[in-house]
């Protein structure tokens, strides 16, 4: 998909800034007259706040085209205004031109809108409310509402939630984290190690359960989404993930002798590289809203694009063969019958089923767009 704004978009933007460039120094009307008189002469321009191709004034990498092209990464100036934020990136990034959008749309809405402009204004800002302090293309996305938002602003909130927590599993992980270690008597390791292993299934139960509520907060297909329950369900997730990290804190907390240190090893990481495939959903869902809207703009059918994705949380084959023999070099016995098959058994239903070698995640989307 091109990186460049479509005519709807450039039209769009445009009205919400009432013609007027949205530089705070500057607002001069983009439009007037032209010699022939059916025609205006307009000098504003559609700007990209981050660049539509490398090499460009504040691109972003990270951002795929249909982003790029969406009309939350587009800002209304006049061609001054559009050469001077893009010949100095430094001196106007990404975030003050958000702000100057934002900006401008409060200024339109109070000083030339009516008074049901102002209401509808003011309503929306309420709702923006809850993004406070979030990054600019957040509370853009959610301002917007483009083709596809519901699952772009989930996407976006998951990696500005989640990024925090897998930077410090990453960290966890190279030992350059600064923890408070405390010995484990030896008698108590066999029973911390199966604790740990009964935490970790309470610990995923939520996550299927967590997903599903995404699928219903995007909303049915042809309905809108509800952005309430869509960021409400970020935090969900987050807070999930976050006591994934909890978890492998701990296992990094202990101290143990040589002999014991196998099986605390064994439970080190095996949950969080799992929880890491969630870093790769937020780009997932955006490649997911690029190949919608382009089946859309190619005149696709009313039949709702259904997309199943799945997430599968797996250990490493033989592991559990691996974690019964360090247990019996330090008591002579394994994991008994009894608790591995509880632990087979305890899977949550219908969002996954863990067992001693991993457990799925069924992640389902239904994206429709008309």
């Amino acid at each position: 998909m091109p990186a460049d704004f479509s005519k709807q978009t450039i039209d769009t933007l445009a009205k919400r800034a009432a013609y007027l460039c949205s530089g705070p120094d500057c607002r001069v009307s983009t439009v007037g007259p032209n010699s022939e008189a059916a025609r205006a002469t307009i000098i504003g321009e559609a700007a990209h706040v981050y660049a539509a191709r490398a090499g460009e004034a504040r691109y972003d990498e990270s951002m795929n085209d249909q982003a790029r092209a969406a009309i939350s990464n587009a800002i209304w100036l006049c061609r001054n205004c559009h050469r001077q934020v893009d010949r100095d990136a430094q001196k106007f990034p990404a975030d003050l031109l958000f702000l100057w959008r934002e900006q401008h749309e409060e200024y339109v809405a109070s000083n030339l809108g009516s008074k049901s402009d102002k209401a509808r204004f003011d309503l929306a800002r309420h709702e923006l409310a809850q993004f406070e302090g979030y990054p600019p293309l957040i509370r853009r996305i959610a301002c917007d509402k483009p083709p596809g938002w519901e699952w772009s602003l989930s996407a976006a909130l998951m990696r500005h939630l989640n990024a925090p927590l897998f930077r410090r599993l990453a960290d966890l992980r190279e030992g350059v984290c600064a923890l408070t270690v405390y010995a484990l008597d030896n008698e108590a390791v066999i029973d911390f190690a199966h604790t740990r292993l009964e935490d970790m299934t309470e610990i995923i139960g939520p996550l299927g359960k967590i997903l599903e509520r995404f699928n219903r907060a995007w909303g049915a297909p042809g309905e809108p989404g509800d952005i309430n329950e869509i960021h409400h369900t970020a935090l969900l997730l987050r807070d999930s993930l976050a006591q994934i990290v909890a978890h492998e804190e701990m296992l990094r907390s202990v101290r143990v002798s040589p002999k014991h240190g196998e099986v605390i090893n064994l439970l080190q990481d095996a949950l969080g590289s799992q929880a890491e495939k969630f870093a790769a959903t937020p780009d997932r869902l955006d490649e997911i809203v690029d190949m919608a809207i382009r089946l859309d703009e190619n005149g696709s059918d009313s039949t709702p694009i259904v997309v199943t994705e799945t997430i599968t949380f797996e250990l490493p084959d033989g592991w559990a063969d691996k974690f019964n023999r360090a247990v019996r070099r330090i008591e002579g016995r394994g994991i008994s019958k009894g608790f591995a098959e509880g632990y087979r058994q305890s899977g949550n239903s219908g969002s996954g089923c863990l067992t001693a070698i991993g457990f799925m995640i069924f992640f389902l989307l239904l994206l429709q767009f008309f």
